[in-house]
């Protein structure tokens, strides 16, 4: 197990929990939150990684940090958005009912969560990073993360089924 499974464990384990204890309908927003968040950082981080490009000359890290400020903007207020709309409703009535689904939810959040992660990483890194070639976890994500690329635009998309098939070659290489 390297640091990305570990991260993989954490991200996951805590979005069920988290899912748990906020319901259902707040972790329905911030799963709307993950995929607007996506498509609106994939569509304007270049625009951020132009302003940024002041202080950050690496361009993988610029273009990460641009699509993250950008993701993690979107995320948040459409998180904020479903704290409101569950305080308006106020659906105590059906608090365990609420806490199950979010914990289901939550777990769905968080597998999208990495999946999204591994999507920026596996585009933005070079191709021989160890981050990901030596996770264990990594490859069971794959299938989510190929699944939510197949909705991104087609410039990125081919860049990511690109690298899968190097990351794929060197484990095969490897084992």
């Amino acid at each position: 197990m390297n640091l990305f499974d570990i991260a993989i464990i954490i991200i996951v384990g805590f979005s069920l929990i988290r899912g748990f204890f906020r319901g259902f309908i707040k972790e329905l927003f911030s799963v709307i939150g993950l995929f607007v968040g996506f498509y609106a950082a994939y569509t304007y981080y270049q625009q951020i990684a132009k302003f940024l490009s002041q202080w950050i000359t690496d361009t993988s890290y610029l273009n990460i940090l641009s699509f993250m400020i950008i993701f993690c903007a979107i995320f948040f207020i459409i998180s904020i958005l479903g704290v409101i709309i569950k305080y308006i409703l106020n659906i105590s009535f059906l608090k365990w009912l609420d806490r199950i689904f979010g914990a289901g939810f939550g777990a769905i959040k968080g597998i999208l969560f990495v999946s999204i992660l591994l999507i920026i990483l596996i585009i933005f890194l070079p191709k021989e990073t160890p981050l990901i070639k030596k996770s264990r976890l990594s490859p069971h994500f794959l299938l989510v993360s190929t699944k939510v690329a197949s909705i991104i635009p087609k410039e990125m998309k081919r860049n990511f089924a690109d690298k899968i098939r190097e990351l794929k070659r060197v484990k095969k290489n490897r084992g």
